[in-house]
Formats: structure tokens, sequence, C-alpha cells
């Protein structure tokens, strides 16, 4: 499992030990040299010669790698340990602002103050349709809390980073600002901030899924500005993997070739924000056809996997022509909005398709590997990937920017240390884990009564049979946006009224936004039409229509679901829950949705945890083997 102890031998750094060979000895006055002289080095360069000298002659095997992100749609950091396996945990989920960035102090003031050299752009993609920045912190005041919430438990030290991992990409760790101190803050560290935003997003891709080899497949909106490409921006690239060796035999960039630009300009067309693309997924079940059948002439598609599409004034101009108007945030949604919606689906489903067929003619391999923002849609993935040939998919759960901080790490592993292959597995609970004692800490500092159970698994199940809602708060967070079992909310998918109930009660959320369900793996096809793990919530699929009377709350208006798998050895607590609701029930499903409410990230801490349940209507709320609990109304 990714967060169990390793056994490789202990980091001298962390755990002095006594020399006593004459090796050793020479070893320990040639450290000092070397740490002396690289004192004097200036440039970030020179000393990653010397660290990598120094690592070379201590004969180190092991490694603690950092993955650093930091771009327009959050930061997160990730650890790859020898010793420790993988942790990643991202800012908004620490500071529990939703969308919250890094920023160097002097790039933040540049964009506050709209001077140059920031571009316009980037100001502009920060800024929401009102002109207000999302939430920001200023990285060289809090990198170190944020690590320091990243290790803890663990004995690591910034001293005990062994590889810093970023992108020209990312916000306060380029060259023009924080990538040079990026050496002083780890101060063993090599530090390499030169990796390109889609490279990153194959590694994410490719190095996690623990496949031998794979067609790989990055789409977003774009990457950073490019030399190579006389400055263009990648918006999709299609390669062919195997081993360590991914070749790259297409890129499409930006405007022109966009998929997640053009989703993005109907996304903000019905008065969602960046980030809330899956409300315009959610929304699109709900239309018509029609707005799709006057657009769809408007796309081209090409052999190659590109496309071109109208720009968002032109798209705006043909709406307008057909008595369809922007919506405002707040406002109602109309039927038209909901066509629009399907209009966007369906356009994006016909441009990843024709791309998914371009990358099929020239990767040989039978597996398939999603990363970029527009992995998240999972109503795409699942009919792209219905329509190929290939016969697996791996989308990581991370899938887009956020997830770039473990792709960094992955690749410092695997292509420059040559370790074997990592899979992350079919777990996102790579978040810190919480001790007893700071379960016990947050419960007695919000001054609450507790019981302690013997057998969480049982109660909680039989919580949820009862028709409670149940906050359900077990091991490290999930990395991505999807609440897997570890920070979850769960209710009764039987109850037809528990998807109105959960928004009136807890979410406070659009209602024509679906709820999820997580289902025993070796029961899946019992319930839906799918075959294969989905253990991510990264796949949209039918609802069988005999069971559809059955799991009412977690059928979508057109009769599908966003599908969690949970397998024993990927989550076994959750695995165990759902076998002892089926127990009870003769269902193996139950409802999972995110544990926070509208407008917060999902819960991260103990403390979190207790906040959400005690501002909201949730009846039980299970930490670990503590249970806190509301009186029925």
């Amino acid at each position: 499992m990714p967060n169990e102890l390793m056994t490789t031998p202990a980091n001298p750094d962390l755990h002095p030990a006594v020399y006593h060979s004459e090796r050793d000895a020479m070893r320990r006055n040639t450290d000092l040299v070397i740490r002396s002289v690289a004192l004097h080095q200036p440039d970030r360069y020179l000393r990653n010669v010397w660290r990598g000298a120094l690592r070379r002659v201590r004969r180190r095997t092991d490694a603690n790698i950092l993955g650093i992100c930091s771009t327009g749609h959050g930061a997160s950091l990730a650890l790859v340990s020898s010793r420790f396996g993988v942790r990643a945990l991202s800012l908004e989920r620490f500071l529990g602002k939703k969308n919250a960035l890094y920023l160097a102090r002097e790039e933040y003031r540049e964009i506050r103050e709209s001077l140059d050299p920031i571009p316009s752009g980037i100001r502009f993609c920060l800024r929401d349709r009102f002109g207000r920045l999302p939430p920001i912190a200023v990285f060289e005041d809090s990198w170190e809390p944020l690590f320091k919430a990243l290790v803890h438990g663990l004995p690591l030290r910034p001293r005990d980073i062994d590889f810093v991992m970023g992108s020209e990409s990312h916000f306060a760790i380029n060259r023009s600002w924080q990538g040079r101190a990026l050496s002083h803050y780890f101060p063993n560290a090599v530090v390499r901030t030169d990796l390109e935003h889609h490279a990153v997003h194959r590694y994410q891709a490719f190095l996690a899924s623990g496949f031998g080899d794979a067609a790989v497949f990055t789409a977003d909106a774009s990457g950073e500005p490019l030399r190579r490409k006389g400055g263009k921006r990648i918006a999709m690239t299609f390669s062919s993997a195997r081993d360590k060796e991914i070749s790259v035999f297409a890129e499409h960039t930006s405007p022109e070739s966009s998929p997640g630009r053009l989703y993005n300009n109907f996304n903000m067309f019905l008065g969602f924000e960046q980030g809330e693309e899956g409300k315009t997924m959610g929304l699109s079940s709900y239309g018509r056809d029609t707005c799709y059948r006057y657009l769809r002439p408007q796309l081209e598609l090409f052999d190659d996997g590109s496309f071109f599409f109208p720009d968002d004034a032109a798209l705006k101009t043909t709406l307008r022509e057909h008595g369809i108007f922007p919506r405002l945030p707040g406002m109602p949604i109309l039927p038209d909005h909901e066509d629009v919606a399907q209009a966007a689906q369906l356009l994006l489903d016909d441009i990843m398709h024709n791309a998914l067929r371009a990358l099929e003619s020239e990767a040989p391999s039978e597996r398939l590997c999603l990363a970029g923002g527009i992995a998240l849609n999972s109503v795409t993935n699942e009919r792209i990937f219905r329509a190929s040939r290939f016969r697996e998919i791996y989308i990581m759960p991370n899938a887009g920017d956020l997830g770039q901080a473990l792709g960094c790490a992955l690749f410092a592993e695997r292509m420059l240390l040559n370790c074997p292959a990592r899979a992350i597995g079919e777990s996102d609970g790579l978040g810190p884990r919480y001790a007893e004692a700071d379960v016990l800490a947050a419960i007695e500092n919000a001054g609450l009564q507790y019981s302690r159970l013997a057998d969480p698994v049982n109660r909680a199940a039989a919580l949820i049979a009862e028709g409670r809602i149940v906050g359900w708060f077990q091991g490290g967070s999930e990395y991505g946006p999807r609440s897997l079992g570890h920070r979850s909310i769960l209710a009764d998918c039987r109850k037809p009224e528990m998807k109105d109930h959960l928004n009136d009660r807890v979410k406070h959320r659009e209602p024509f936004r679906p709820y999820a369900p997580a289902v025993l793996e070796e029961r899946v096809s019992e319930y839906f039409d799918l075959h294969q793990p989905s253990p991510f919530m990264l796949r949209v699929v039918d609802v069988l229509p005999h069971q559809r009377a059955v799991i009412p709350s977690v059928t979508h208006v057109d009769g599908t679901a966003r599908v969690q798998t949970v397998s024993a050895a990927g989550n076994p607590l959750f695995h165990q829950l759902i076998a002892a609701f089926d127990a009870l029930t003769g269902v193996p499903v139950v409802l999972n949705t995110s544990f926070n409410v509208a407008g917060r990230p999902i819960v991260e801490t103990p403390a979190d945890a207790i906040e959400c349940f005690l501002s909201t209507n949730i009846d039980a709320l299970i930490l670990h083997n503590y249970l806190l609990e509301k009186s029925p109304v």
C-alpha cells in the first residue's frame, strides 16, 4: 500500500549514525568539503551538481522526493519516499479555502497591481467574472506550514528532502520567482523546475498507472507558452509509453485545438465559474440536442486529432441568433440552458472521440491512460473508451493540474533515479494520517460527547440503513476532487427522497446535480453496465433498467451514474462498510458524496470534520473509532 512504511535503511541525515570504519570517516570529511563549497555557489545549477555529488559519495539509494504544483487551478505538494511511500495534500484542503493557490510575494504584487511583466492573460485567468482574485497564499510565508501538514506524523524535515521537482508552468516556483529560493528552503535537495506542463500530465497518467505500456492522452485548456512552439500553448498531446520511454507523436495547441477552452466557454456562458465544469456536465443530461444540431456544423475535426471551433464571441453570437442569452450566476436555469449544456457535452465527446482515433492509429498498446483537466469529465471518459479498441483504462484520480505535484515526484523517482514503477493502486487516500490522539483532541476541543465504537463499520451501516446521514472520516484524505471513502458523507441510496434531503439539509447545492454510488467491486455488474473497476468515480455508465427503482437517489435523470467500485484490497474498511449495509438491506450500494458543503473544500483534519458536522444537519459523525451523534429530529 502506498502509505505503508518501507524497510529501506534509514537516511543518515534523519537518523545520525556512528561511523566506525575509515571509509565512513572519509565520506564524512568529504561531505563537509562538499557542503562548504556548495554554500558559496550562487547558482542553482551548481548547487544541484554538488548535491548530486554528495549523494553519490554517500552511495545513497533511498530518496525523499517532493513534487510541487501551483497553477491557476490551485496548489499542492506530493511526497514520494522510498521509506514512507506516497503522500499528497492540496493547499485548499490545508487552508479550508476552495481553489486556493500559491504566488510568490513579488508575483502576487505584480498581479494585484496589474503591473508588467505579468501578462494580462494571467491576470484575467486568475480573476473570476467579477474581477476578484481567488484565495492566495504567499509562498515564502506558507510553504513550510503546508510541508509540515503533508508530513504530519513522519520524521521528515525540509533538510531531509533529496529532490524537489516542479514545472516552469507553475506560479511561485518558476525561474523568475521562487525557483532559486527552493535551493535554500530545501538545503540538501537537487532542485528542478524545468518540466513542461503537458509532460507532467503524461507522467501523472502513465507512471501512476502500473501499466508496462500504454497509449497516453493528455487534454486541458492549455499549458505554458513554449519557445519551441513559437510561444504557443499546448492543449492536447498523444503519446505511446513503454517502461521509461514516452514517445510523443502529436501536440495540438490552444486556442484553435483546446478542448478545455471550448468547454470553459460554455461553462462561463451558463453562469458557472472556473472549476465548476462538473455542473455543466451534470446539467447536460437534462437537455435536448437542439442546440447541438445547429452548433455541430461549426465544428471541424481533422484526421490528426486536432479541431477548430469558433471562439467565445462567435459562440455567443450564434446562440443569440437562436434566442439564447448568457445566464448570470444566481439566475434560474431555463430549458435553453440545459440544451446549451448538452451541446457542450456532445461537442466535447466528438472532439475527444476524434482525437482518440488519431491516438489509436499510432499507439499499439491496448491500454489507455488519461490526464489533464478534461479527464475529470467522467461522461466523456466512458463514451470515448467504449467507442475505442482499448481494453483497459487508467485515469489518475487527481487528473487535473492539482495532481501535477505527484506527477513531478513520480518523474524523479522513475526517470532520474531509475526506481521500479510505482503504481498508486486503487486508493486515493494519500493525505496525512491522523492519530487517535489527534482525533480525541479535536473532539475535546469542541466540547462534545462521544462514544468509542468497538465496530465502527457495522454501526455506520446500521445508521445508514435507518435513513441517517453519516459523516465518515478514516485514514488519509483523498488527493483528488472526489471523496472515495476516506472523507465521505454516506446515505441510503434506496430512498428516492434522499437526494433532496441531502441538498436541503447538508450540501445546499443545485438540485440538478447527481449523487454518486459506491458499490462492491465484485457486485458492480449486478447494478450497472460496467464490467471493469472504476475506483475513482471517473466513469459514468448506465444503471441497469431493473435496478433504477432500487437505487433511485444515485440514478441520474438519464438513467446513468458516476460509479465508484470499492475493492477489499483498495479500501478494506469502506468495502466492509458496504458489505455490512448489503447484509442489512440486500443492496451492496451506498450513496457517497464529498464531506463538505457548497463552496468549501473537502474536510482534511478531524477539526474540519467536526466543524462541518456541527454546521450542517449531518446526523452522525464517525471519526476513526469515535461516534458523535445528534438526536434524531
